[in-house]
């Protein structure tokens, strides 16, 4: 990858970053003032967000690229159970996903694309009560698949921990609005036959809605 596609891709995800940092804690602030209960019982949602892959490609001496950024939408749909207690809630959740997230990098010897497609896991939320938010963090296992376009095309599943933060913000008796941020960090998987090895870390920003039954 050239000095100034490298650049450019660092310059945009210390952007896209930095919105994220922002929009959070700011919605929270402009959410209705109403007491925000932890919530209890079967929930299901769906939403949309921000898929940035952190990339790793090793191929040894004919290519060694540290942090190539496959960026692109997601579209999330989600479904769990919470149980609410006097100090916060605990809720358990399955979630599937897909990506348009995808990178070009550009080498002595060619050039390499790598995309991310479809993601699915399981996940832990642990919660607190304020005024106007339920905030919580996610803990969890997630499964993507990956694939590398070269002279030929060869996709993988890999898998890892997710950890993350969000926030819960009620818009009617059963329906809110969920603000997330989550990094997962998968381990490295051989493609081609054990000649290319892609380790991947995403952070992924997504705005859903959430019902409750």
């Amino acid at each position: 990858m050239r000095k100034g596609e490298r650049e450019m891709k660092v310059r945009e995800r210390r952007t896209f970053a930095a919105w994220c940092a922002g929009v959070i804690p700011l919605a929270a602030v402009l959410a209705l003032p109403v007491n925000a209960e932890a919530r209890e019982g079967l929930f299901l949602g769906v939403g949309a967000g921000w898929s940035g892959s952190d990339v790793q490609l090793d191929a040894g001496p004919a290519l060694d690229i540290d942090g190539a950024a496959a960026d692109g939408l997601a579209g999330i749909a989600f479904a769990g159970y919470g149980w609410r207690g006097r100090q916060g809630f605990f809720a358990v959740e399955a979630n599937m996903g897909a990506r348009n997230a995808d990178a070009d990098i550009n080498f002595s010897g060619g050039k390499i694309s790598v995309e991310s497609s479809t993601s699915y896991g399981l996940g832990v939320l642990l919660g607190g009560t304020l005024e106007g938010a339920t905030p919580y963090l996610r803990l969890g296992w997630q499964v993507s698949n990956y694939e590398v376009n070269a002279f030929q095309s060869d996709d993988q599943d890999h898998d890892g921990f997710r950890y993350g933060l969000g926030a819960l913000l009620p818009l009617q008796e059963d329906l809110d609005m969920r603000l997330e941020w989550t990094q997962t960090r998968y381990g490295a998987e051989k493609y081609f036959q054990d000649q290319l090895e892609v380790e991947p870390t995403e952070n992924l920003f997504s705005v859903a809605l959430s019902l409750r039954y």
